[in-house]
């Protein structure tokens, strides 16, 4: 790990050890002596990355309202104004307002110093502990580690779908079940992001090694599974498995997101797959599964009796959708007095016949002699009451498109 030769004597670490915070800065800033000459002034560290001031403070990534409270009062006004246009700017648009700003900004030493400790730390701690359930039961190297991936890629990332957040997907996962062990090879599997980064891998690498170093000394039991624990498959091969079996009709291997949860729903079709075509029954993704759904193949069939089914065998096997779209149906069917069984073009004939009922009503309270302030009270009225049975009119057709549509991804054999 770079030194990250940190001039100030005394600084609140809000709960990382010194070793985390040095981590951060060396990454993000190599030590003062290169930042003041050379980072001192605005940067783009390329990728989706914006105008970078400071300790790696991504002034694209932060809005204008955030910008503004945290730098306020540190830097002369005019660099606040100039720097201000860069928040929410990404991209090859932030490499260009970078080298715009350059003999405008300049963000000294201890200015940086003091942001990142005082403003970056406090602010991504929080919002890790609201992420992250079982984060503050981290010791302070791993609680570092976790503040260091998130500070540079995302907090967001935690809860993102899609391949490229799987790692921190399962991190979480990680923490909150207190599987440790397995961190230190997800934070590893991240490098795959960046194979032409060289400082991006490094630095998961020493994120890794300094995760582990926080297990052995407070958690024990978890650095000593670390011999045992398997590396991760690469979250794109997941993916890719779970794309091919969805291709042949393994349609209950779930969202194509890159995670194979152990007795989850992608190891269930890879061993449903094995079954189908005689390779070793096992949930493992190796060259021999890759290599058979490579093959061309004909998708699975799918039973006759799913092709044939109606709602009411859904109903009778249970089905949750189903017992949704029901009760939604029957309470639609009290406000506009239908049924759940009323039909489409049974529904649309309501519509029809209320709007003449309404039409009809109108004209005969004409005739009763009423002040036309009378009648204009009793026709809003009316109105009133037909918008009200619409309301219901809506939800059943709502719930009938998704009783339907549930009804077609199991005849199609999508859904179990």
């Amino acid at each position: 790990m770079t030194n990250a030769a940190v001039s100030a004597s005394a600084i609140d670490l809000h709960g990382i050890s010194r070793a985390a915070f040095d981590l951060i800065v060396a990454a993000e800033v190599t030590s003062e002596a290169w930042y003041s000459k050379h980072l001192s002034g605005p940067t783009w560290p390329g990728e989706q990355s914006g105008v970078t001031i400071g300790c790696g403070y991504d002034v694209g990534q932060t809005t204008r309202q955030q910008f503004l409270a945290d730098w306020s009062g540190k830097i002369p006004d005019a660099m606040l104004k100039a720097l201000a246009k860069c928040c929410g700017v990404t991209g090859q648009a932030a490499a260009a307002l970078a080298r715009k700003l350059r003999g405008v900004v300049d963000i000294p030493w201890d200015v940086a110093l003091e942001g990142f400790a005082n403003h970056d730390i406090p602010r991504y701690l929080a919002i890790c502990r609201l992420l992250l359930p079982g984060f503050d039961e981290l010791s302070p190297d791993c609680k570092g580690v976790i503040l260091s991936i998130a500070f540079n890629r995302d907090a967001g990332g935690f809860n993102k779908a899609g391949t490229r957040w799987t790692e921190m997907r399962q991190i979480k996962a990680a923490i909150g079940s207190g599987e440790l062990a397995k961190i230190p090879g997800l934070i590893r599997s991240m490098k795959r992001l960046w194979p032409d980064s060289k400082g991006l891998r490094i630095r998961r690498d020493d994120e890794a090694a300094l995760f582990e170093h926080g297990l052995a000394t407070s958690h024990p039991h978890e650095h000593a599974k670390l011999a045992t624990t398997p590396a991760p498959v690469d979250p794109d091969v997941v993916a890719h498995i779970q794309a091919r079996l969805r291709e042949l009709g393994y349609y209950d291997v779930g969202q194509v997101d890159g995670e194979q949860s152990p007795q989850g729903r992608t190891e269930g079709m890879i061993l449903a797959y094995r079954n189908a075509r005689g390779l070793p029954l096992t949930p493992a993704i190796d060259d021999q599964l890759i290599a058979e759904l490579g093959k061309p193949q004909e998708p699975r069939q799918v039973a006759e009796t799913r092709v044939s089914a109606t709602v009411a065998d859904l109903r009778d096997d249970g089905s949750q959708t189903i017992a949704l779209t029901d009760r939604a149906k029957g309470w639609a069917g009290k406000i506009f007095g239908g049924s759940s069984g009323l039909g489409t073009a049974g529904a649309l004939a309501w519509v029809t016949d209320r709007a003449t009922q309404v039409s009809a009503a109108k004209d005969a309270v004409g005739g009763l002699g009423l002040t036309p302030g009378a009648i204009q009270a009793i026709a809003i009225g009316l109105a009133a009451l037909v918008v009200v049975a619409g309301v219901g009119v809506l939800v059943w057709f709502v719930a009938d498109t998704l009783e339907q549509r549930r009804l077609a991804d199991y005849r199609a054999g999508k859904h179990a």
